[in-house]
């Protein structure tokens, strides 16, 4: 037996760093294999590592594997595929097997698609691939193997059902035997479980584990929770979908992690039904710091139609439950659901941001998928969902290309739109005025689809007022009195009073004033990295300074310097800093006088014009971008003054922050020089206004290959695929695989048959793979 296998984990949403990057399921189809005597080895490329091909090269070299694996999610299949067609290029005997959940039901037709790929894994990976494992060892035909469909002669065979194991146990851990590498991680996948007995409509897990749940012993989880936690690992996520399905284990389970892991903490996710008070204290005193329920829907007709059995007078009560425990909780949601409509989907958000469930991680919600497998993908039409017209190979599932027959494709999008709008960390920037221009593009590039909601501009006015636009906020205010009257954040923000700041020459920092400063803490005379901050803002008086900070401050004026003491609370989060005595060395740029209006319309019409002044505007822009974007709408006048890049900033600020005039003003003050027009035109593209952008990557035109995307690009913003299609056929960008890669999709939005969409998807992956066996 000298069988080698090489697994490749594609997760380019994840970064190497986090839980997500955890090759889970490859990890446990290894560890079977090597209990059976085989070898090998699982690679991966992350959103913040991707995989050399030199070092893919090397390992295939090293290992020279049999065959090489890999988990299929519609997120990564294109790039899957990439690499599957490397191999065979590579190494053209190996054998190419996919598995995952993409896979599990796809249509056959989906394997003659891919010339590249072999075997589709349909079984449980562990049994299935020991299985192939051994037919290539002993020569034997891969037909002989259940659970795959593969290729014979030229035919396609479906080879049955391959059972899965009855015993989870029985598999080895790929954590004890060191198949997964977690050095690094914080926290780790465990499944205490397999598989779900529920039937709803949207999921294909109760079909593919034949709604039967399995379960790892208790004995078995301890084992693997001591180890990691000797590892460091003290933090786990279990990813099984019904953790407290078994009461009694449950229980046996979480008092042996309080005796036996002490400190412990986890994730875990359930039904609502299926916990009580009781049990949640058990939950928290094990160590439980966050449980997901899974919610879908708050509108009791659509959670009937995709057979969601959920009283959510009790969902609610659960939850509340839980939050009262000390747990935080999360909520699974779905829109675009059969016969759902916007204001049904609406009330979903509703109910999860009344219950005060924070929408960040999993309670950000995502539009339906149909998976191959689901019940509603065998046949949409009868749940009232119509694919969107476009071109797609058999491998690919409907997924989010459809819309409904009460929602249509605008209106799934704008429910998308609205979710992300009142994203908690969209929140907390902007309380903290970070990544405030990336926040008000979002808003401003999407407005026809978040006019409807009021957060969209009780945003866009904390960011206006943040950056000292008062009229712009006075807008806002004026529009949320038009618009949302009666709405209870609303009218508490219109109540008022508005505090804007004026500038004064040589003025004393006091409580309520805005301050600009440097500074730097020193202990034993050496300055600590973590104290130093160049142009920081901060408004006296309003807690986010520290007490000795900001008794400091009180008294200096603007343009001096000061040296005072700082105690750090015992309390402080850095703990080096804790507890200790600096002495801070602050100079003090700035001070701006508080100003109260009384009335929105009043701060529009009355609020002082500030001029900020700053010469290092390369530091300044590292630093606080907020303050560089005020230097600079300040000290440029919206005309090309020769600065380009300067300019360009401020276009690009401009056009994020909506102020659309101002923005084609700087636009059309720069030369007719067609880089720069090229320029202008990419900026405009990226920032949403593909009509304005197409008028200056004309004037462009034929200057470059990216140019030419970019047109490409503006126009199916536009929806003009014909135009689209147009630009991209023209020969001199024939070699370009940005240009092949849009090509592939407009042979999708343009409906052309498969055939024709295959042929470019080849041309795309050849021209991919002889790119990369060029750097190797």
């Amino acid at each position: 037996m000298s069988g080698n296998f090489l697994f490749l984990h594609v997760n380019e949403w994840a970064d190497f760093e986090t839980t997500d990057a955890l090759p889970l399921s490859q990890g446990y189809i290894l560890a079977n294999l090597k209990k059976h005597g085989y070898s090998g080895h699982i690679i991966g490329e992350y959103k913040n590592r991707p995989l050399a091909p030199h070092d893919f090269h090397n390992e295939l070299k090293r290992l020279r594997p049999e065959a090489i694996g890999f988990s299929v999610y519609e997120e990564n299949f294109r790039r899957v595929r990439v690499w599957a067609r490397m191999a065979k290029s590579l190494d053209p005997g190996i054998t190419v097997v996919l598995g995952g959940p993409q896979v599990t039901f796809m249509p056959a037709e989906g394997l003659a698609q891919m010339a590249e790929v072999d075997v589709l894994c349909r079984g449980e990976g562990e049994e299935v691939m020991l299985n192939i494992a051994r037919a290539l060892d002993h020569g034997k035909p891969l037909t002989d193997v259940a659970g795959i469909c593969c290729r014979v002669n030229g035919s396609l065979v479906e080879t049955g059902e391959c059972p899965g194991l009855e015993e989870l146990d029985n598999l080895p851990s790929p954590y004890l035997d060191d198949t997964i590498d977690f050095r690094g991680k914080s926290r780790v996948i465990l499944l205490s479980s397999r598989g779900c007995a529920s039937s709803c409509t949207f999921c294909y897990t109760p079909r593919a584990c034949a709604r039967k749940v399995r379960y790892h012993s208790v004995e078995r989880l301890i084992e693997e929770m001591k180890y990691l936690q000797s590892q460091g690992v003290n933090d786990f996520w279990f990813a099984d979908p019904n953790f407290a399905q078994s009461r009694k284990r449950l229980e046996t389970f979480l008092e042996a992690i309080i005796n036996r892991v002490p400190g412990a903490s986890f994730w875990c996710q359930t039904r609502y039904n299926l916990v009580d008070g009781k049990l949640l204290a058990l939950l928290k005193r094990a160590g439980a710091h966050t449980i997901a329920f899974g919610l879908e829907s708050a509108h009791a007709p659509t959670l009937k139609r995709i057979n969601k059995r959920l009283d959510l007078e009790k969902m609610s009560k659960a939850v509340s439950l839980s939050q009262d425990a000390g747990i935080d909780v999360e909520l699974f949601t779905l829109f675009g659901l059969p016969g759902e409509s916007m204001e049904n989907a609406m009330s979903t958000l509703d109910f999860v941001k009344r219950s005060k469930v924070r929408v960040e991680g999993n309670s950000i919600s995502q539009q339906l998928h149909v998976f191959f497998g689901t019940p509603i993908s065998e046949n949409p039409a009868e749940h009232g969902i119509s694919a969107l017209p476009m071109a797609k190979p058999a491998y690919r599932s409907i997924c989010r290309d459809f819309q409904t027959d009460s929602m249509s494709e605008e209106e799934i999008r704008q429910m998308s739109l609205i979710w992300r709008l009142n994203r908690q960390d969209f929140h907390d920037d902007v309380a903290s005025a970070t990544n405030l221009f990336s926040i008000a593009g979002f808003i401003t590039r999407h407005k026809k689809y978040l006019d409807s909601r009021p957060e969209a501009d009780m945003m866009l006015y904390k960011i206006y007022m943040e950056l000292d636009e008062p009229a712009a906020a006075a807008a806002c205010l004026e529009r949320l009195g038009k618009k949302f009257q009666g709405n209870s954040e609303v009218d508490a923000l219109l109540t008022g009073p508005f505090t804007c700041f004026k500038t004064k020459r040589r003025a004393i920092a006091h409580q309520g004033c805005k301050v600009i400063f440097d500074c730097k803490g020193l202990m034993h005379g050496s300055v600590v990295p973590e104290t130093e901050c160049r142009f920081s803002i901060a408004t006296l008086g309003n807690s986010v300074l520290l007490a000795d900070f900001e008794k400091g401050l009180m008294g200096m004026k603007a343009g001096s310097a000061s040296q005072f003491n700082v105690v750090f609370p015992e309390d402080y989060g850095n703990s080096k800093l804790a507890g200790q005595r600096l002495v801070f060395q602050v100079y003090l740029y700035q001070v701006l006088e508080p100003v109260i209006f009384a009335l929105p319309e009043e701060m529009g019409l009355k609020a002082a014009k500030n001029m900020y002044r700053f010469d290092d505007l390369i530091h300044l822009k590292m630093y606080n971008e907020n303050l560089y974007y005020m230097v600079l709408r300040d000290s440029v006048l919206h005309s090309f003054s020769g600065n380009l890049n300067d300019m360009v900033s401020l276009l690009n600020y401009y056009l994020k922050l909506g102020f659309m005039e101002k923005a084609m003003d700087i636009a059309y003050s720069f030369p007719r020089e067609p880089l720069i027009m090229g320029h202008v035109g990419r900026i405009l593209q990226i920032n949403g206004f593909p009509e304005e952008a197409i008028e200056f990557l004309l004037l462009a035109a034929d200057t470059n290959e990216e140019i030419e995307n970019q047109r490409i690009k503006a126009h199916i913003a536009l929806k003009q695929y014909r135009e689209a299609e147009e630009v991209a056929g023209d020969p001199r960008l024939a070699t370009s695989l940005q240009t092949m890669n849009l090509r592939v999709k407009l042979a999708s939005l343009l409906d052309l048959p498969v055939p024709e969409y295959l042929r470019r998807l080849d041309l795309l992956l050849d021209s991919q793979i002889k790119m990369m066996r060029a750097g190797i």
